[in-house]
């Protein structure tokens, strides 16, 4: 059973990465936390993004510094199209890459249980 200790720190952490379209560091969450008024431990902002990511309700990424970042993602399986100057995630949807996966296991035998797909490069704000 949930206490009320570990349900309000997983709602105000879902809530910040419902808010903006973008991967969030957990030092990044911190801060917004810290900011709102909310201080969370970074252990529990850890535990909690392990457990939204678990629970299908966050992606999760290394960013080029090799940092574990996070999004709220809950839609399903898709790919990622990531502006490189603001930051900005739309999700895809790739319906081509099903002909791929048919191919892979047609052509070589092999039986895909999974894969991510991200797209680089400037959004149209920032082009």
């Amino acid at each position: 059973m949930e206490t009320e200790y570990e349900t309000r720190p997983r709602e105000a952490i879902a809530r910040i990465l419902r808010a903006e379209p973008r991967f969030f560091s957990a030092s990044e969450l911190c801060t917004r936390l810290d900011e709102a008024g909310t201080p969370v431990s970074r252990a529990t902002v850890y535990r909690t993004l392990e457990r939204l990511a678990a629970k299908g309700e966050a992606a999760l990424r290394l960013n080029d510094r090799g940092e574990a970042t996070f999004m709220s993602c809950d839609n399903g399986h898709h790919h990622h199209a990531i502006c490189r100057s603001c930051g900005r995630v739309e999700d895809v949807a790739c319906s081509a890459l099903d002909n791929f996966v048919e191919r892979l296991h047609s052509l070589h035998g092999f039986q895909l249980d999974d894969h991510s797909l991200e797209f680089h490069g400037k959004c149209r704000s920032c082009v």
